[in-house]
């Protein structure tokens, strides 16, 4: 199970980043489900309840067995999955914060060096 930022799957939202979708369609492409944060422009208000329905899901996930990581990206703040919000509502419930993995725009000059990058990460 992937959290992942906004971005991967609304690239098109964010002007200064590339605008591909590699990352969303290699995740579903193989299988991985997904959760995916609030994109940034989500009123503040609304950002703590979906941060703790996502602190929700991985917990259930977690205790199914499921692997859950977080996947998120360099250029946006919190890394576009509210990565200090994500962790202060973990730590409040003695959950550990998942692996992290943050991608950057270099690493989508092609879908193979896109994959490369998740490759080593997703297994």
């Amino acid at each position: 199970m992937v959290v992942m930022a906004d971005y991967f799957m609304n690239p098109q939202q964010y002007k200064r980043l590339p605008p591909s979708q590699q990352v969303y369609d290699y995740l579903r492409d193989s299988g991985y489900g997904i959760i995916k944060m609030p994109p940034l422009g989500t009123p503040k208000r609304a950002v703590p309840a979906w941060i703790s329905s996502t602190v929700d899901q991985i917990q259930e996930y977690g205790n199914r067995g499921f692997t859950v990581l977080l996947l998120g990206m360099n250029s946006i703040p919190g890394k576009g999955i509210w990565l200090t919000e994500l962790k202060k509502e973990l730590t409040k419930r003695r959950m550990n914060v998942p692996p992290l993995k943050t991608l950057s725009s270099s690493d989508f000059k092609s879908p193979d060096s896109t994959r490369k990058c998740l490759t080593g990460f997703l297994s």
